[in-house]
C-alpha cells in the first residue's frame, strides 16, 4: 500500500472509523430520526422505533469492521439485531421495501459522514480512501439488504399464515386507530372492545430461547388471569421473540398492585418482566392503556434491571410523561437536586431518605420504620441530603418539583444522573 502524506490508506480508514465510534450515539439519532422523516412507517411503533435504532447500532458496528478489514464479501452476515427488526416489521404488515429503503437511507448517511471525516484527514491520497469508503460500504449494505429482505419475507409468510398474523393485523388496525368495524375485530381477536381493559406489556430476557420465552409469557397470561379474578377472555400478542403485548377484559376501575403482583411471579419462578397501563374503557380504552402499558415499560428499561419485576403505570405516571425527553428531565433533576444529582452511593443513601421522608409527611419515625434504619440516622441523612441541594427554591411548586426530581432519581438512576468524577489520587492520599 503507497504512502499518502505520511500514513497508508488503512491507517487513515481506521482514523475514520475510530471518529465515527466516537460519535456513535449522536450519529445513530441523528440517522434514526432522518429515517423516520423519511419513511413515516418506521416511526408509528415505539418498540419497533427500539429494534430499529439497536439494529442500527449493530449495523454501524458491523458496517466499519468490515470496512477496516479485508474479510471476504460472502462473509458479510447481517447483524442478529437487524434481523430481529426485519421479522418484526414483518409482524407488522410493514413492507420489505420500507425497510430497504431505510438501509439506502442509511448507507447515504453513513457516506456523507466517513467521506467527510476522510477528507478533514488531509491524506494527499484521499481519492483512494474515498474509493475503499463507497466500494466496501456498497458491498456491505448489498449483502445485508438481501439477508434481512429474505428474513423479512420468510417470517412474512409464516405470520400471515398463522392466526396470531391475522390478529396482530387487527390489533394493529385498533391501535392506529383505522379500525372501523369493531364488530369484526371483536370475533377475530375472540376478545370484547365494548368493556373494560386492562393492558401489560411483558418480555424476557434475550438469552432466554424463543420457544422457552414463549411457553413463559404464556405461563404469565394464566398467572394474571388468576390473580385478576373473574376475567373474561384475555388478549396475547407477540411483539418479537421475547416480548408479547397483553390485554385483559376486567371488571371497572381494576387496580394493579404491583408489589403483590411481584410477589405471585416470584413464587411461580417466572423469570419474566411486565409493565401495566391503567384500567380503560371501550376501544379508546383499548389504545390508551397499552399506551400507558409502554411507557411504563420504557422507565422499566431506563432503570435498574434487577430492581423491579412489575412496574405499573399509575406509579410512575409522571416520571414516564418527563421521561419523554431525558437530556431536559436530566437538566431538571441537577437544578433541582444540585449536588445531590451526582451519581455515587452515598448520594444514592440520602436521596432515597430523603424521598420517603418527603413522601411520608416529613416523618422521621416513620421513615425510620420504613426503611428500618435508627430515627436519627433520618435526620442526619435529611440534613446532608438538604445541604447538597443547597438554597431551596422558593416556590409555589418547590416542593412537588423535589418530589419530582427524587422520584426520576429513584426510578430511572444513572440514566437522569450526573456521573461522579473519578479521582486520579491515589487512596491512601487526603
Amino acid at each position: 500500500m503507497k504512502e499518502c502524506g505520511g500514513r497508508d490508506v488503512d491507517s487513515v480508514i481506521e482514523q475514520v472509523a475510530q471518529a465515527i465510534l466516537g460519535q456513535r450515539e449522536e450519529f445513530i439519532r441523528h440517522l434514526s430520526a432522518e429515517i423516520r422523516t423519511r419513511v413515516p412507517t418506521l416511526g408509528t411503533d415505539a418498540r419497533l422505533r427500539e429494534l430499529m435504532e439497536a439494529g442500527t447500532n449493530e449495523n454501524l458496528t458491523a458496517a466499519l469492521e468490515f470496512l477496516r478489514s479485508g474479510g471476504d464479501e460472502q462473509e458479510v452476515r447481517a447483524p442478529e439485531q437487524a434481523l430481529t427488526y426485519a421479522r418484526a416489521l414483518a409482524r407488522n404488515d410493514i413492507p420489505a421495501s420500507a425497510l430497504i429503503r431505510a438501509y439506502r437511507i442509511g448507507q447515504a448517511g453513513f457516506l456523507d459522514v466517513a467521506m467527510r471525516y476522510a477528507v478533514e484527514l488531509g491524506s494527499t491520497d484521499t481519492p483512494a480512501v474515498i474509493m475503499r469508503i463507497v466500494h466496501r460500504t456498497s458491498t456491505y449494505i448489498d449483502q445485508v439488504s438481501e439477508q434481512v429482505g429474505i428474513a423479512h419475507e420468510q417470517e412474512h409468510e409464516r405470520w400471515v399464515g398463522s392466526r396470531g398474523g391475522l390478529r396482530q393485523r387487527w390489533v394493529t388496525r385498533l391501535l392506529d386507530g383505522s379500525a372501523i368495524d369493531i364488530g369484526d375485530a371483536e370475533k377475530a381477536l375472540q376478545y370484547p372492545l365494548t368493556g373494560h381493559h386492562l393492558a401489560a406489556t411483558a418480555w424476557t430476557d434475550p438469552h432466554i430461547g424463543s420457544t422457552t420465552a414463549a411457553e413463559l409469557l404464556d405461563q404469565l397470561r394464566t398467572a394474571l388471569t388468576g390473580l385478576f379474578g373473574q376475567v373474561s377472555p384475555t388478549l396475547l400478542i407477540p411483539v418479537d421473540e421475547h416480548e408479547a403485548r397483553l390485554w385483559f377484559s376486567v371488571p371497572r376501575d381494576t387496580i394493579v398492585d404491583a408489589r403483590a403482583i411481584d410477589r405471585a411471579l416470584a413464587a411461580r419462578g417466572l423469570p419474566v418482566r411486565v409493565a401495566f397501563g391503567r384500567c380503560a374503557t371501550g376501544v379508546t380504552g383499548f389504545r390508551l392503556t397499552a399506551g400507558q402499558a409502554g411507557r411504563a415499560r420504557q422507565i422499566a428499561l431506563l432503570g435498574d434491571p434487577g430492581r423491579d419485576r412489575v412496574i405499573s403505570y399509575t406509579d410512575v405516571a409522571a416520571t414516564a410523561l418527563l421521561a419523554g425527553d431525558l437530556g431536559t428531565l436530566r437538566e431538571f433533576v441537577t437544578d433541582q437536586l444540585g449536588a445531590l444529582a451526582t451519581d455515587n452511593e452515598r448520594n444514592q443513601w440520602l436521596r432515597e431518605t430523603l424521598r420517603v421522608f418527603l413522601a411520608r409527611n416529613n416523618s422521621y419515625a416513620t421513615t425510620a420504620q420504613e426503611l428500618t434504619i435508627h430515627r436519627n440516622t433520618v435526620q442526619y441523612r435529611v440534613r446532608q441530603a438538604l445541604n447538597l441541594i443547597g438554597s431551596p427554591d422558593d416556590g409555589h411548586d418547590a416542593d412537588l418539583h423535589l418530589r419530582l426530581a427524587l422520584q426520576a432519581t429513584h426510578l430511572l438512576g444513572p440514566a437522569v444522573l450526573n456521573p461522579a468524577e473519578i479521582s486520579t489520587k491515589p487512596a491512601f492520599l487526603p
